[in-house]
């Protein structure tokens, strides 16, 4: 498998950035995990919409799940010009209910709900869920391929149940939202010491760090994490990762 960062800013986007959206590949197969603002573009410097295979969102929160507003109208055109000629599958939690049903749009989607009982195989990749600590309804998303797994948190924050879920992850992607510095209690992300304290905890191979706040420095995000794991590394736009 390949991970492609395409956004790695939250709750928005750095100067000529983007927030979180990253295309998991392997062989002919694309899946792209969250499309917040500015992903859709970064997207196809890749691959054309026509070649993604499905859409997995975490939750719904907007910088999730914006471009997908913008997907659609791409999908709706194309088909009427007869240059797109199906639904492309949409994965999602069920809440909030109001946002989910913006994303069931009938001539652009074919959309379906993620539970922690999900399970799903797409070209050659298996995915499984399991619920994180976030206001809005989060699942983490496991993908395993020939050996490898990737485990993505989405947006959350502590929960031994993801050290659980990310046991012995190939590359491990987490929530960076905080420095230390800057949490306090109830937070609804980890901080990157958190990050690196859940890597380690997991035996994760390589840990991976996102949902950067836009005024941080990546090198002190990264510095952070790698007291607790030294194999840290804070994502870069267009990135590609080998898993």
């Amino acid at each position: 498998m390949k991970l492609t960062v395409l956004g790695n800013n939250g709750p928005y986007p750095a100067a000529g950035s983007a927030c979180s959206g990253y295309l998991l590949q392997s062989g002919t197969t694309n899946v792209l995990i969250d499309c917040g603002n500015g992903v859709l573009s970064n997207m196809q410097k890749i691959i054309s919409i026509d070649k993604l295979d499905a859409v997995i969102l975490t939750h719904l929160h907007g910088d999730h799940v914006s471009d997908m507003h913008v997907l659609k109208y791409a999908i709706q055109l194309r088909r009427k010009r007869g240059l797109y000629d199906k639904l492309l599958r949409v994965y999602a939690p069920a809440e909030p209910l109001e946002e989910y049903e913006r994303l069931d749009v009938k001539d652009a989607f074919e959309l379906w709900t993620i539970t922690d009982d999900t399970q799903l195989v797409i070209g050659d990749i298996k995915f499984s869920f399991s619920r994180m600590k976030h206001p809005y309804t989060d699942y983490a998303v496991s993908a395993e391929c020939a050996g490898k797994k990737f485990v993505y948190s989405g947006d959350t924050s502590w929960t031994d149940g993801l050290v659980t879920f990310a046991k012995g992850a190939d590359l491990l992607m987490l929530d960076a939202g905080f420095l230390e510095k800057d949490w306090a209690e109830g937070a609804p992300h980890m901080t990157a010491a958190q990050c690196g304290k859940a890597a380690a905890m997991a035996g994760a191979k390589k840990l991976l760090l996102t949902h950067i706040w836009p005024d941080y420095d990546l090198k002190d995000v990264a510095e952070e994490a790698a007291a607790n794991f030294p194999n840290a590394e804070a994502a870069m736009v267009m990135k590609e990762y080998e898993i």
